[in-house]
C-alpha cells in the first residue's frame, strides 16, 4: 500500500463574527490574509479573489453573506491525507475554497479545489511511477483485467513468458488470446473467490503457479481481476530430469549391502541421522529414536539392526502403547504359569525371543513405572526373570527406544525413570519430520512408486508435474507413514503411466474450482465467436445469441466461448434485451 502525502493547506486564515464590520473583510485581505466567517453552522472563507466584493460593502458582514455561496467544510482529523472518507462528501459544487477544521472546531486552514486536483494529480503520477518500477522489477507475470475481461495491465514478464507483446493484447479481451477454460482471471471475475498458488498449464510447454484476486469497488462489487503467475517451467523440467536420475540411481543402489539405503536422502538433517545410525549399527549399545508419528523411527530402528554384526538375527517390534499394561510385564520378559493346575506353561518374550538381535521399543514412553524399573534392571545386569519365574535368563538383544514426547521433561516431571532414560539414553538420534526435508520428497516418491507398482504388478507410472507440486506444498503432518499410504492409492487408482492430481487425496490436492456438471462438450473457443473489444452493437448481439445456442443455454459455457466472464455476459444480455 502506498502512503499519501499530508494534504498541503493554506493556514494563513483568521475568524472574523458575522457582526463584524465589513470593511474588516476588506482589511484583512489586503494584508495578504483570507478570512473564514461561520453563520447558520455553514462556513464562508473568503480569498484575495474576493477583494472586490467586500471593498464595496457596508453595513455588518452578516448583510453581505445572502448573496455569498458557502464554502464545503471538512475535518482535518479525516483529511490529513486525500482519502475518499471525505472527498465523497464534497458538494458537486467546489467553486469555493474547502475549509478544513480543527479539533477544537476552528478553521485550521483551507485548500482551493484547483491545489486539490493539482495534489491528486501528483499523488496519482507517483503511484503510477512506484507501480510500473514494480511491475518491472518483478519476475512474476502480473495481468489486469476489467469487469469485460479486458486486459487493463500487462507487464513485461508476461510479454516474455507467453511470447505476446504489451501492444498486442492491451484493451483486448483476454479469451482472444487464451483458452478461456483455462483463464483463471475469468473464474474469478465469475465467482469473485481469491486462489493461491495453484498449479497451472496455462499453454502448451508452460508451467506457471498462479496467485489471482478480484479487484472490488467500495461497495464489495467485482470490478476486474488481477493475477500473479510465476514460471516454473524450468523446475517442472529440472524435476522431469531429477526423476529419471535417481529412478536410475534407485535401479543401481546396492540395498543389500547398504540398509541404509531407504533412509538417506539429499537433505542433510536426515544424512546426519544416517551418518549416526551407521556408526552405532557397528556397536551393541541401546539407541533413543526421536520423532513424530510416521517419521520413520521404526524404520531406522531395522536400518541398524540389518548394518550390525547380528543381521541374521531377529528384528522384534513392540508398540509400548498398544498393549495393556496388565500384559507388558508377560510381552516382554515372558512368563511361566501352572502353578496350581500342575501343567507346565512357559512363554519366552520379546527380549528373549530377539536373541542377539534387535528388540525395537515404540512409545517408551507408554510404559509403567514398574515395568521401566524391571526393564532398567535388565539392560544394567544384562539379565531378567520370566513374569512368575526364579530363574535368571541372560540378556543378549539390543534394545532400540523410540518416543515422540520429551523424555527429559517426562524424567524431570517424574513420568519416566531417569535411571531408564540415561540408559536407552546412551545414543539419541532425531529423526526429522518429512516437511523438513522437501528435498527428498522425489527420491522417496519414486522409491515407493516403484515398491507398490511390483506388489500391485503395474507399471511404474510417470508423475505429473502438477502432482510432484502438490507434494511440495504439503506439510505431510503423518510423515514417512502418510507419503507412503498416498503412494500406495496413487498407484492402485493410476489407469495408464502417469499420476494425476484426481488421484490424491482432496487434502493434497489443493485450492480448486467447482465446475458445473456439463453434459455438454464445447469446442474451443475461435476467434470467430470470441467478443472482441471493438465490434459493433450488431455483431456483439448476434455472437452472443450464437454462443447461448451453441451451449445449449448454458450460460457458462456460452461465455467461455465468447472469451468473457458469465458476470459480463449477463450485463451483455440485459443490455441487448436477450
Amino acid at each position: 500500500m502506498f502512503n499519501n502525502e499530508q494534504l498541503q493547506i493554506n493556514k494563513n486564515i483568521i475568524e472574523l463574527p458575522p457582526q463584524a464590520d465589513a470593511q474588516k473583510v476588506a482589511e484583512s485581505l489586503l494584508q495578504g490574509q483570507s478570512v473564514c466567517v461561520w453563520h447558520n453552522h455553514q462556513a464562508y472563507l473568503f480569498t484575495n479573489n474576493d477583494l472586490p466584493v467586500w471593498q464595496q460593502a457596508a453595513g455588518s458582514i452578516e448583510n453581505t453573506l445572502q448573496s455569498c455561496e458557502p464554502s464545503p467544510v471538512v475535518s482535518s482529523e479525516v483529511a490529513k491525507g486525500i482519502d475518499d472518507r471525505w472527498i465523497d462528501q464534497l458538494s458537486d459544487s467546489l467553486s469555493r475554497p474547502i475549509v478544513f477544521t480543527a479539533p477544537d472546531g476552528q478553521a485550521a486552514g483551507f485548500l482551493h479545489c484547483t491545489d486539490l486536483l493539482r495534489q491528486v494529480y501528483r499523488q496519482k503520477r507517483k503511484a503510477e511511477m512506484y507501480l510500473n518500477g514494480l511491475l518491472d522489477t518483478v519476475t512474476d507475470a502480473v495481468t489486469a483485467v476489467d469487469q469485460e475481461g479486458r486486459v487493463i495491465c500487462w507487464n513485461d514478464a508476461a510479454a516474455q513468458i507467453y511470447g505476446i507483446p504489451y501492444e498486442r493484447i492491451m484493451g483486448q479481451t483476454i479469451g482472444e488470446h487464451f483458452d478461456p477454460e483455462s483463464i483463471m482471471l475469468l473464474r474469478v471475475l465469475d465467482e469473485g473467490r481469491k486462489v493461491h498458488n495453484m498449479y497451472h498449464k496455462s499453454s502448451e510447454g508452460t508451467h506457471v503457479l498462479i496467485n489471482a484476486s478480484p479487484v472490488l469497488d467500495s461497495s464489495g462489487h467485482v470490478v476486474g481481476g488481477l493475477s500473479s503467475e510465476q514460471d516454473i517451467t524450468h523446475l517442472v523440467k529440472l524435476n522431469r530430469e531429477l526423476s529419471h536420475a535417481q529412478a536410475s540411481i534407485l535401479d543401481t543402489m546396492p540395498r543389500r549391502n547398504d540398509p541404509f539405503t531407504l533412509m538417506d536422502g539429499q537433505s542433510h538433517s536426515i544424512s546426519k541421522v544416517v551418518r549416526i545410525g551407521k556408526k552405532i549399527a557397528e556397536l551393541n549399545t541401546p539407541a533413543l529414536l526421536y520423532g513424530e508419528a510416521g517419521s520413520g523411527k521404526e524404520q531406522l530402528a531395522r536400518a541398524i539392526h540389518l548394518a550390525g554384526a547380528h543381521a541374521e538375527s531377529p528384528f522384534l517390534s513392540l508398540n509400548c502403547g498398544a498393549v495393556p499394561p496388565g500384559m507388558l510385564d508377560s510381552e516382554l520378559f515372558g512368563f511361566i504359569g501352572g502353578t496350581y493346575s500342575g501343567q507346565d506353561i512357559q512363554e519366552a518374550g520379546k527380549l528373549e525371543q530377539a536373541g542377539d538381535g534387535t528388540l525395537f521399543l515404540n512409545e517408551i514412553d507408554k510404559l509403567p513405572p514398574d515395568i521401566q524399573n524391571k526393564l532398567y534392571r535388565a539392560i544394567k545386569t544384562r539379565s531378567f526373570r520370566r513374569y512368575g519365574g526364579q530363574e535368571d535368563i541372560p540378556l543378549h538383544a539390543r534394545i532400540i527406544a523410540g518416543t515422540r514426547t520429551a523424555l527429559d521433561q517426562r524424567v524431570t516431571d517424574q513420568q519416566f525413570s531417569s535411571e531408564l532414560y540415561y540408559a536407552l539414553g546412551v545414543v539419541t538420534i532425531t529423526v526429522p519430520p518429512l516437511r523438513e526435508r522437501r528435498e527428498d520428497l522425489s527420491i522417496l516418491v519414486h522409491m515407493y512408486l516403484r515398491e507398490f507398482a511390483v506388489h500391485y504388478q503395474k507399471p511404474v507410472p510417470r508423475v505429473a508435474p502438477e502432482v510432484m507440486l502438490a507434494f511440495a506444498r504439503y506439510d505431510w503432518p503423518g510423515n514417512i507413514a502418510e507419503l507412503r499410504a498416498v503412494i500406495e492409492r496413487c498407484v492402485i487408482l493410476s489407469e495408464g503411466d502417469s499420476l494425476l492430481l484426481e488421484h490424491l487425496p482432496e487434502s493434497l490436492q489443493g485450492p480448486v474450482f467447482v465446475r458445473e456438471k456439463e453434459d455438454i462438450t464445447v469446442a474451443e473457443p475461435s476467434v470467430t465467436h470470441s467478443l472482441k473489444a471493438r465490434v459493433t452493437e450488431e455483431e456483439e448481439k448476434l455472437r452472443i445469441e450464437e454462443a447461448i445456442q451453441k451451449a445449449a443455454g448454458n450460460k457458462s459455457i456460452a461465455a467461455r466461448i465468447l472469451g468473457i466472464s458469465r458476470g459480463t455476459l449477463y450485463n451483455k444480455m440485459t443490455k441487448h434485451q436477450l
